[in-house]
């Protein structure tokens, strides 16, 4: 039986566990309150970042891509709206594994293939790593969707989940194949992050990034930074898992700059289809600033090819076209050039008094070089011959016997290496600087030294030497202007906030008499406008012009071909262009090149006549 007192005891017992568990239950609810306060006023700043950085990611979108123009403003590269099927993956998200998501979107991308009739661009390994890499952002499942296309899309009855139109850039080029060696091409690429990181102040790290088009070749490359402009990008709230909530708005893109050229693309076309099934090239230049008017190739290749993207099989073609298409013989084709050097040659033997402009020689056809015979264009011979003639004629054996008696180094040598040969010109473009020998380079290359028949050689443009079709345009501009040489220009305005280049870049002088390029032009002139001259075909009347031929003999498996040359300027009295022109395994120089040649005179001065002229078989 329980007594008061032990009653008592138990209340009070009862009473101190529960005031106990009350002041432990206040203790909670007080550290609770002063906790969330902490958090939710004191600390709102740091755990507000903490949350952005969690659960933000940065964006970046292109900048659309500059224009790129000839000299007179006509687009030669510009941008249209491409129109592509972009995939949300969280919206077709598949409960379980991430294969089950990896299959539906697989065969999605499958039905829309047949929807619009367009070949699968991405597979599961895309897939799969847009997932792991990208998955706040869209899957591009198909690009540059037509109007076709885009109708059937449109007119598709069932649901299409996850699925929208994304409306992006492609470029495009109007003229397809015309100057595309100079246009160049772009591809996929990722950000500008050189660009970018330069500007510190306000350089960002991206999470994710749409793909930029970026310069591959040509011009395309060369003023990728200035056509590419400035990427801007937008947020993404994304949840725990990567899924995306809401879009918010960020930097705007910068576009990139237009890229004026100086080609004439009315010029580069005539130039291109002269050339016609010739393997070649043609280049024009401004006498008067360096310009480079026209710097034409054939074979060439569409442009059209790489958009939206190159397929590996179109890569593969071209790669493997025996033409060799993508190969741009106007500024980096290596070719001996024959007789076009003998006007230099002649200078070089006047300014050393080898030879005056009223010494004769007598060419019975050949010239014997210590054990070898070289033979005239003319094999009966010219019989006693002045320079100005020989120069009309391109005799052989007067210009191996001039270059015999005042001997390869310095003065031939050193000559040509002012003109600019081995070096490579710079104009944006890949150049390349071809070779001139040295007899140290021979005895270096062979274990060597020079000979008289390597003198010989050279004094006809055969042998070692190797130029480009660029670097004997700058040449031919040199003879025309009196010795002034000018530094080739190809970027008109780069975009670079500079603006239009007005004043020509002089490179130097070339130290030539009055007296010598007095002869030396007449004989050019003669080329072209005397009965005997090797250049005649390329005469237009009513245009005075001035030139030379050349014939350049090389050896393919033993097999001996022929690369026609013919350079020119008019007008004769006030030169206003330089022009160059090379054919492979060409039948001559008076014949093939000159027709091409001929066709770049009738353009250049449209006023003159063309009427076809009647001439004698060449000797």
């Amino acid at each position: 039986m329980k007594t008061k007192r032990s009653v008592g005891m138990r209340v009070d017992s009862e009473r101190l566990r529960f005031a106990v568990f009350s002041g432990m239950m206040l203790f909670g609810l007080v550290y609770l309150v002063l906790s969330l306060y902490q958090i939710q006023v004191t600390d709102t700043a740091q755990y507000s970042d903490a949350q952005d950085a969690h659960s933000f990611r940065r964006v970046r979108l292109p900048a659309t891509r500059g224009r790129i123009l000839d000299r007179n403003g006509v687009v030669l590269a510009d941008n249209k709206p491409s129109y592509c099927v972009a995939l949300y993956i969280e919206e077709l998200r598949k409960p379980g594994a991430w294969e089950n998501t990896v299959t539906h979107v697989d065969a999605l991308v499958a039905d829309l293939a047949r929807i619009i009739d367009k070949p699968r661009e991405v597979d599961r390994d895309d897939i799969w790593a847009h997932i792991k890499r990208r998955r706040p952002i869209p899957l591009f499942a198909f690009t540059g969707l037509d109007d076709a296309q885009m109708a059937r899309l449109a007119e598709w009855p069932g649901a299409l989940p996850g699925t929208d139109i994304y409306v992006g850039s492609e470029r495009i080029y109007p003229f397809a194949d015309t100057a595309s060696h100079i246009i160049g091409y772009v591809g996929r690429g990722q950000p500008r992050e050189v660009e970018e990181a330069s500007e510190v102040e306000d350089h960002e790290d991206f999470n994710f990034y749409m793909p930029d088009l970026a310069g591959r070749e040509g011009i395309e490359y060369a003023c990728d930074l200035a056509l590419g402009g400035r990427g801007g990008g937008h947020l993404i709230r994304v949840n725990a898992v990567g899924y995306k909530h809401e879009m918010l708005p960020g930097r705007p893109a910068v576009p990139g700059l237009d890229v004026m050229l100086t080609l004439d693309s009315g010029l580069q076309r005539t130039a291109e289809q002269a050339l016609g099934d010739n393997r070649g090239a043609a280049v024009v230049l401004d006498c008067e600033n360096g310009d480079i008017l026209a710097m034409a190739n054939s074979p060439r290749y569409d442009l059209r090819l790489f958009v939206p993207v190159l397929t590996s099989e179109t890569w593969n073609r071209l790669l493997k076209d025996p033409a060799k298409p993508l190969y741009n013989r106007a500024s980096s084709g290596i070719y001996p050039p024959g007789s076009v050097l003998k006007p230099v040659v002649a200078l070089c033997g006047l300014r050393a008094h080898i030879v005056e402009p009223d010494t004769r020689f007598t060419c019975t056809g050949s010239i014997r070089v210590g054990q070898r015979i070289f033979h005239c264009a003319n094999r009966y011979g010219h019989g006693e011959i002045g320079l100005q003639r020989a120069i009309a004629a391109s005799c052989n054996p007067y210009f191996i016997d001039m270059a015999l008696q005042m001997g390869f180094e310095p003065v031939l040598h050193d000559e040509f290496a002012m003109l600019g040969f081995g070096t490579a010109p710079r104009i944006g473009v890949q150049t390349a600087s071809g070779l001139l020998p040295s007899s140290a380079w021979k005895q270096g290359r062979f274990g060597d030294s020079w000979r008289g028949g390597d003198t010989a050689n050279f004094s006809l443009g055969q042998g070692f030497l190797s130029t480009t079709p660029l670097q004997i345009a700058m040449m031919t501009a040199t003879l025309a202007m009196d010795g002034k040489m000018l530094k080739p220009r190809l970027i008109r305005d780069a975009g670079d906030g500079n603006g239009v280049q007005q004043e020509p870049v002089a490179a130097g002088v070339m130290n030539w008499p009055k007296s010598a390029l007095s002869v030396v032009k007449a004989g050019m002139h003669d080329a072209i406008n005397a009965p005997y001259g090797t250049g005649r075909r390329a005469a237009v009347p009513g245009i005075d012009a001035a030139g030379k031929t050349g014939t350049a003999e090389y050896y393919e498996n033993s097999e001996r071909k022929k690369h026609a040359w013919m350079i020119a300027f008019a007008p004769f009295d006030a030169p206003r262009y330089a022009v160059a022109v090379v054919c492979e395994d060409a039948d001559s120089g008076g014949l093939t090149a000159a027709a091409v040649l001929r066709e770049l005179f009738v353009y250049l001065f449209p006023d003159s006549a063309a009427a076809p002229l009647e001439t004698p078989e060449l000797i």
